[in-house]
């Protein structure tokens, strides 16, 4: 039986702007294993949030393949996908989308109730899940009166709440800072563990990325690098350094290319002829 739960093979994106096509995703292929954590990073503009978006189905692929657990989710119908996804994937954004009108509580169980469980259900497996992540006195907070560490674990706990196979983190960290960002990754990894979750997560934070199982990098719409490495050998700054040659060298190629047309355009002095 096959460990990968997620499979992107070829994946094209672009939009249509007035000014024209705007490539985003160049022919992405990568795979996801049961209970791994990969890591994507890059610089912003370069694709990662474009990624996630198609992966959760918030944004639909131009051309291209994506499996989850096997199923392709380009084949389904909108109302197909949705219930899909309620079994399958969780999401946490960087910046929370609490819904500020419910306490806690109540944000945990609205994934619940909207994929048809009863109150009395979600209300059981919603308290289970702010216990889970060390949350429980605060079940009647509403998300301003919560720290933004503390918002983070309410949306982690929606975002399990329905048990799903892959978390897709969008630079989950990002709002915090290290001391909360470390925790936050403490509970992710904890989740992997126990749970067997898998887990995708885009990063600016060398330090996240360095704690997953692979590290994806991706430039101009492309992945240009991949480490696979252990806990303890991970070079991230080798990675980086990969990385940043990349984005030197199409610089580079860009000024010269300004440079070039510049000079081409420059009106050429006439010679001035001798008298004789």
């Amino acid at each position: 039986m096959s460990n990968i739960v997620l499979e992107c093979k070829n994946v094209f994106k672009q939009y249509e702007l007035s000014s024209g096509p705007l490539e985003v995703l160049k022919g992405v292929t990568f795979t996801l294993n049961k209970g791994e954590m990969l890591a994507i990073i890059g610089i912003s503009g370069s694709g990662k949030t474009t990624l996630l978006n198609l992966l959760y189905g918030i944004d639909s692929l131009n051309t291209g393949e994506i499996k989850i657990d096997g199923h392709e989710i380009s084949k389904m119908s909108s109302e197909e996908f949705r219930i899909f996804r309620q079994g399958h994937l969780g999401i946490i954004f960087q910046e929370f989308y609490l819904i500020p009108s419910m306490t806690a509580i109540e944000n945990v169980m609205a994934p619940l109730i909207i994929a048809g469980k009863s109150e009395k259900l979600a209300l059981t497996v919603a308290y289970r899940l702010l216990e889970r992540v060390e949350l429980i006195e605060m079940a009647n907070k509403l998300p301003h009166q919560l720290s933004n560490g503390q918002k983070q674990r309410v949306a982690i706990a929606r975002a399990i709440a329905n048990t799903p196979k892959i978390l897709i983190c969008d630079e989950p960290t990002r709002a915090l800072d290290t001391s909360l960002g470390d925790e936050i990754m403490d509970l992710i990894e904890e989740l992997i563990e126990k749970e067997g979750i898998s887990v995708i997560m885009t990063t600016h934070d060398p330090e996240m990325a360095a704690r997953a199982d692979r590290v994806l990098i991706i430039r101009n719409g492309q992945l240009v690098e991949e480490k696979i490495k252990d806990k303890e050998s991970f070079d991230f700054k080798s990675a980086k350094e990969i990385y940043q040659r990349s984005v030197d060298a199409e610089k580079k190629s860009v000024d010269e290319e300004k440079k070039s047309v510049t000079s081409s355009k420059k009106p050429k002095k006439k010679s001035k002829s001798k008298k004789s």
